[in-house]
């Protein structure tokens, strides 16, 4: 039984960005739901690889110019991602997509709207592209403190690479910063803070707040220390680190069964597969998630590689 903390719906309009980046790539054949772009097409492949839940961080914001690169606006309707976890309550959580330049809209009405009226537990936004800022940027302190008051998670893409103008925009001292100043939001790292691996382990291990969630890039650079870390349990870190696989933007199945390949000790899979994300959205006691993934005491969630 795996959640997914980075699996994106790819049914219909949702999975224009996706498919842009993969066709660019020369990669689209490694998706089978591309070639269906229906609902079903996409739980039947994330199934077919373990995943029990699906976390779509899909995104709604401009694009950008990162280094040489040219990243296409991410479009997805907040109202589909709705509508498509109201539908599957359990096997899908919808993150509502925040564009912090307030272009595409208001955000801080529109998180209003994605908790009050579209029932979400969990908001993203993407800061170095729109509106082109650090992390710790001050204009963007009213988007955590709102999230903070209505006691959503913010998920914020972290990665160097492709996430702002300059590689530090990843860096894990500008979430501390933003943990530090708003104790009580609930943080995930998506990306990990990739290229500071090392720098990350260590934020995250010291702060109640703050999840990583590495996805793709835990097979980059500091593969070795995010193993050594969570298996070693290094300053608590163990509780620290939830699963993604940053689908479609990877093909899946090959990705679970690498990750599940990894050495791993046996008792660290419950809380890196399902448990820490429950905890890094604020799940854990919705009586839904416990009992399906076991927290209740039953025996739903025994066998954890699912």
């Amino acid at each position: 039984m795996i959640i997914d903390m980075r699996c994106r719906i790819t049914s219909g309009k949702a999975s224009e960005y996706f498919v842009d980046r993969m066709d660019h790539l020369g990669r689209l054949d490694r998706i089978a739901a591309f070639g269906d772009p229906t609902e079903q097409a996409f739980f039947d492949e994330i199934a077919a690889a373990g995943i029990t839940t699906a976390v779509s961080v899909s995104g709604l914001n401009p694009g950008a110019r990162i280094g040489r690169f040219d990243f296409p606006a991410r479009t997805t309707s907040n109202d589909y991602l709705s509508e498509v976890q109201n539908a599957r309550p359990r096997e899908f959580i919808a993150v509502g997509g925040i564009d912090a330049s307030n272009t595409f809209h208001d955000a801080l009405s529109e998180i209003d709207r994605c908790v009050g009226k579209l029932g979400m537990k969990a908001v993203c936004i993407e800061p170095g592209r729109a509106p082109g800022c650090d992390i710790d940027d001050e204009r963007l302190f009213p988007l955590y403190d709102k999230c903070q008051t209505l006691d959503v998670t913010m998920i914020l893409q972290t990665s160097g690479g492709n996430g702002g103008i300059y590689v530090d925009y990843a860096h894990p001292s500008h979430v501390e910063r933003v943990a530090q100043t708003f104790p009580k939001l609930r943080i995930v790292c998506g990306h990990g803070c990739y290229p500071y691996a090392r720098e990350a382990i260590c934020m995250a291990a010291r702060r109640d707040n703050v999840w990583l969630s590495p996805d793709g890039y835990f097979f980059h650079l500091g593969h070795e220390d995010w193993v050594k870390a969570i298996n070693y349990n290094l300053g608590g870190f163990v509780d620290k680190f939830a699963f993604a696989s940053a689908y479609p933007l990877t093909a899946i199945k090959p990705f679970v069964e690498n990750f599940m390949k990894v050495p791993w000790r046996e008792e660290v899979l419950p809380r890196i597969l399902y448990r820490n994300a429950l905890a890094a959205l604020g799940l854990e006691q919705d009586a839904r998630f416990r009992s399906f993934y076991g927290l209740d005491g039953s025996s739903a969630a025994t066998d954890v590689a699912g």
